[in-house]
């Protein structure tokens, strides 16, 4: 099984679960996430423009840049369940100043400690 995450760019910090809006997040596009996503982990493997996977310290992992119509740009990341991604996560976030949320409802940003579903 696998856990997914998924990266956008906020607009303002700190932000609380109710505070999620278009108005408070916005897209993170291919330009800005991959050079970013190429730094942290040179590690991985890049199949194509869109997609890297490889191995971090606390399992395989693979990322994917997705550009939706309504919802605009983001990053996901889908990893095993056996193994705890919170700090990889978190150090993302906390690097590059973008928030996360994880298959749980749970929001990660820079800095700050995940907050749970309805906070």
């Amino acid at each position: 099984m696998a856990d997914s995450y998924t990266f956008l760019r906020p607009a303002r910090l700190p932000l609380s679960m109710a505070d999620l809006g278009t108005d408070t997040v916005g897209p993170l596009p291919a330009e800005q996430a991959v050079p970013c996503l190429r730094q942290a982990f040179p590690q991985l493997e890049w199949p194509s423009a869109t997609e890297a996977r490889g191995e971090l310290a606390e399992g395989w992992v693979e990322f994917r840049l997705h550009d939706d119509e309504k919802l605009g740009a983001w990053l996901s990341m889908r990893c095993s369940l056996r193994a705890d991604y919170s700090g990889a996560v978190q150090a993302l976030c906390d690097r590059y100043g973008w928030i996360a949320f994880d298959s749980g409802a749970r929001l990660i940003q820079p800095g700050r400690a995940r907050l749970e579903a309805g906070a």
